[in-house]
């Protein structure tokens, strides 16, 4: 079990990077409804890392975010996407800061509605 110690440590650690979990799986479904309807030009899931800190030792906070979004006009939008149960207050303190750090691009919080509330996406920008 090497390199699992800290697991339970880590709430939004998915076990394989690069593979997305339901709740990405049901947003990559909408996005690909708006690629098809021309609302975007295009996604990827999980494209990058952006660096938030250079400590002088250690390493650097980064954020990644779950979806890179390009719009028709060339807009380029971060996604973050949050199921329906408690925030994650880290992640969303990582999304604030990589707003403030890189004001070229737009940074959304895409949190699913609970299918007793009617279900979709509640979509915010940070």
């Amino acid at each position: 079990m090497a390199g699992n110690r800290f697991r339970i440590l880590s709430k939004g650690h998915r076990s394989e990077r690069g593979k997305m979990n339901k709740t990405e799986t049901r947003y990559s479904e909408l996005l690909k409804a708006q690629k098809l309807a021309g609302e975007i030009a295009d996604y990827w899931f999980e494209p990058l890392s952006l660096r938030l800190s250079r400590p002088a030792k250690g390493q650097p906070a980064r954020y990644s975010p779950d979806f890179l979004i390009l719009m028709p006009d060339g807009t380029t939008i971060f996604d973050d996407v949050k199921g329906t149960g408690i925030d994650n207050e880290a992640s969303i303190v990582r999304i604030k800061v990589a707003a403030e750090l890189y004001p070229l691009w737009v940074f959304r919080i895409a949190k699913e509605r609970r299918k007793r509330d009617g279900g979709g996406w509640d979509v915010k920008t940070v």
